[in-house]
C-alpha cells in the first residue's frame, strides 16, 4: 500500500504510524536511510497533510496523521471540488478568484509570491505591519533586491514597523516607502502584507512559514486596523 506516494514516502508514513511518532533521526534509523534525506521526505509528507510535527522536550517530533483523518480530508477535498464543477463549467474565459487560505511551507514558495506581486501590483500600493529584522532574516539578499525591484515597478508601500526595525530600516525616497514606527512596547516577529485582494502573514510562530488569506471580510478588518494604527502612530519620513 503506497497511498499514491513514492515508496520512500509511503514507508515513512507507515513507519510513523507503527512508532506512534518519532524524531527525524529515530525515523531515519528505523527506515535504514540517512538522516539528511529523511527530512525532505517529512517535509513532503507535511505539505500533503499526512504528517504533523510538534515540539516535545525541546525536540521536534513527527507524527503520522491517522488514516481515517487522511481519508476524511481527501473526501472533503473531493466533495468541495465536485461542488464547484458546475461553476467552473460556466466560467469559460472568465477569471476565477479563489477565496480562502493557502499555506506557504518553503522560502521558495514565498519568493514566488513576492515575484508575482511585482507583476500584479505594478503602479499600485500595498500596506505592511511588521518587523524588518524578522522579514529580512528569511532571505536577506532576496528581500534587499525585492525592495529595489518593487520601486522600479512604481509599487508604493506604507509600513508600520516595530521599534527595533529602526536600526536596520532603509530610508530613501527612491524606494517609494512611507513608514511609521510602533511604540517600543509593541514588539513582534510577524509581518503582515495587506493587499487589495489578500493578506500575506509571515510568522515564525506558524506551523507553516506563511499563510495567504483571501477572505474579503478579513481583508477589510486588517485594512481598518492598519489605518487606525497609522493615524495613531508618530510620522517618520
Amino acid at each position: 500500500m503506497r497511498l499514491g506516494l513514492s515508496e520512500q514516502r509511503a514507508n515513512a508514513y507507515l513507519k510513523l504510524l507503527e512508532l506512534g511518532g518519532a524524531t527525524g533521526s529515530e525515523l531515519a534509523k528505523n527506515m535504514g536511510v540517512q538522516r539528511t534525506s529523511v527530512y525532505s521526505i517529512l517535509q513532503s509528507l507535511s505539505q500533503e497533510g499526512l504528517v504533523e510535527n510538534y515540539i516535545q522536550k525541546k525536540k521536534q517530533f513527527y507524527r503520522a496523521v491517522p488514516p481515517e483523518k487522511v481519508a476524511t480530508r481527501f473526501a472533503e477535498k473531493l466533495d468541495a471540488f465536485r461542488a464547484v464543477i458546475p461553476l467552473m463549467k460556466t466560467m469559460e474565459k472568465k477569471e476565477a478568484r479563489a477565496f480562502g487560505l493557502r499555506f506557504i511551507e518553503t522560502i521558495s514558495e514565498l519568493k514566488t509570491i513576492y515575484r508575482d506581486i511585482l507583476d500584479e501590483y505594478r503602479g499600485r500600493e500595498y500596506r505592511i505591519i511588521g518587523s524588518a529584522p524578522a522579514w529580512e532574516g528569511i532571505s536577506k539578499e532576496f528581500f534587499e533586491q525585492y525592495r529595489k525591484d518593487r520601486a522600479a515597478r512604481n509599487i508604493k508601500t506604507r509600513l508600520l514597523l516595530t521599534a527595533e526595525s529602526e536600526t536596520m530600516n532603509i530610508e530613501g525616497a527612491s524606494l517609494l516607502r512611507e513608514f511609521r514606527y510602533l511604540p517600543s512596547n509593541h514588539s513582534f516577529k510577524s509581518t503582515i502584507d495587506i493587499f487589495e485582494d489578500k493578506i500575506l502573514v509571515i510568522s515564525p510562530d506558524l506551523s507553516a512559514l506563511a499563510v495567504v488569506i483571501a477572505i474579503p471580510a478579513m481583508i477589510d478588518v486588517f485594512s481598518s486596523i492598519f489605518e487606525m494604527l497609522w493615524n495613531l502612530s508618530a510620522n517618520r519620513i
